[in-house]
């Protein structure tokens, strides 16, 4: 009679990390064989160069090579390398803000962590693109952000500003944001 064994998802993983703690090189480059493919895409959704994207695969690498044995549960080995590959990217992209990450772990699924860090990034990055707007730009962007529903004569009294000129103005911020946005290649296809 032949019983079949089902291992449970993330199982083999878990194996192959727990392997490589224990200082087994073959267990090692599976474990980049296995995730090298998905941080190779995780990083591109960044638009790095070609050279700076494999600069972060092998720091993240680098990085989990050095810490891999802080490492106490095996299965949950891509959300932990996806970790460390988001962050150096961030760092690459020499964000100037601190960014505050949610408990990574609540989110659920890698996918879940994805769009959390994904929104995270964009948040800092249209941080960043309002601080190349023109001052006046810059102000009337805030003055009409800091409320959820933001009135143009409140505004316009705030500004010392016609509240006939604050329509244009914003029009004129809200197409320079998006030209900004273009020009570093993001677009509403990156962002789904």
């Amino acid at each position: 009679m032949h019983v079949e064994t089902i291992e449970r998802p993330g199982t083999a993983t878990a194996a192959l990390v727990s392997a490589a703690q224990d200082g087994d090189a073959a267990a090692w480059e599976r474990l980049i064989e296995e995730f090298s493919p998905m941080l190779s895409a995780r990083i591109r959704r960044f638009r790095l160069s070609h050279e700076d994207a494999q600069d972060v695969l092998q720091t993240t690498w680098l990085l989990a090579w050095q810490n891999l044995r802080s490492v106490t549960d095996g299965q949950r080995m891509a959300g932990w390398l996806a970790t460390i590959a988001f962050r150096e990217c961030l760092k690459l992209t020499r964000r100037t803000k601190e960014i505050c990450t949610p408990d990574l772990d609540s989110l659920g699924s890698t996918d879940d962590v994805d769009r959390e860090l994904a929104r995270i990034w964009l948040a800092g990055t249209l941080a960043e693109l309002v601080e190349e707007l023109p001052a006046a730009q810059r102000v009337l962007f805030r003055a009409l952000t800091e409320t959820s529903e933001p009135h143009y004569v409140d505004v316009a009294r705030r500004l010392g500003r016609p509240v006939g000129s604050i329509g244009p103005t914003r029009a004129r911020c809200f197409a320079k944001l998006r030209g900004l946005l273009q020009a570093r290649e993001i677009t509403r296809d990156f962002l789904d």
